[in-house]
C-alpha cells in the first residue's frame, strides 16, 4: 500500500484519476507545509496540517508500505518537498528509519516523436536538449516538446508512467542524508 503526498488539490485530483485505489492513496497538502526546522515543538504539535498528515499515516490499517512525496518540478515544488521531508523527519522519523519514505521527481518536459507511442521525460533543460539530440541521432521524426506547468497539466498516461506505474516510474528513497541537507537549507 502506498500513500502519495502531493502539493495541492489539483495535483491530488490528477493523481487520484490514475492510481490503483486498492494499493494507492493520495493525500493533498494545502498551502506551504510548515517549516518544522524553525518552529517550536509546541507549534509543530498544534499545527492542524501536520496533525492531519500524521493521523493519515499512523492510523492506516494495514500500514502504508511506502509514503511517496510528489511535488511540481518548479522551484516552489522543490521547496515544498524539502518542507514535507522536514515534517516527516521531525514528526514521523520511523518512516525514514524503516526505509518507507520515497520521492518521485516530477518531469519538467515530455519529448515525443513519430516512432514512439510514449514520451521520453526530461527533468531539466539540459536533459531536454540531450533527449532531443539522442532522438535526432537515431533518425526520429516529428519531434515535439511539451513543458509541464505542473502535475495537473500532464495527461493520464503521462501521470501513470511518471508516478503510479511501478514498471515505469523512478522511485527514490529519502534518507537521513536528505534530511540533513534539508535541515541545513531550511534552518
Amino acid at each position: 500500500m502506498e500513500l502519495f503526498i502531493v502539493e495541492g488539490e489539483s495535483a491530488a485530483a490528477a493523481i487520484r484519476q490514475v492510481c490503483e485505489p486498492i494499493d494507492q492513496a493520495v493525500h493533498a497538502i494545502q498551502g506551504k507545509p510548515m517549516n518544522v526546522f524553525r518552529a517550536s515543538p509546541s507549534a509543530v504539535r498544534s499545527n492542524e496540517r501536520v496533525a492531519l498528515l500524521n493521523r493519515r499515516i499512523a492510523e492506516q490499517e494495514p500500514p502504508f508500505d511506502r509514503v511517496v512525496l510528489i511535488t511540481d518540478a518548479n522551484p516552489d515544488g522543490v521547496h515544498a518537498k524539502a518542507l514535507l521531508l522536514g515534517v516527516v523527519a521531525e514528526t514521523m522519523p520511523w518512516l525514514i528509519d524503516e526505509g518507507r519514505l520515497f520521492t518521485i521527481r516530477a518531469p519538467e518536459y515530455a519529448i515525443g516523436c513519430t516512432q514512439r507511442p510514449d514520451p521520453v521525460f526530461a527533468y531539466d533543460e539540459a536533459g531536454r536538449a540531450s533527449v532531443l539530440a539522442q532522438l535526432a541521432e537515431r533518425g526520429a521524426t516529428g519531434l515535439t516538446t511539451q513543458h509541464y506547468s505542473g502535475l495537473a497539466s500532464m495527461s493520464d498516461r503521462e501521470l501513470t508512467m511518471a508516478f503510479t506505474d511501478p514498471a515505469t516510474r523512478s522511485l527514490a528513497p529519502l534518507t537521513s542524508a536528505h534530511v540533513d541537507t534539508a535541515r541545513t537549507v531550511l534552518s
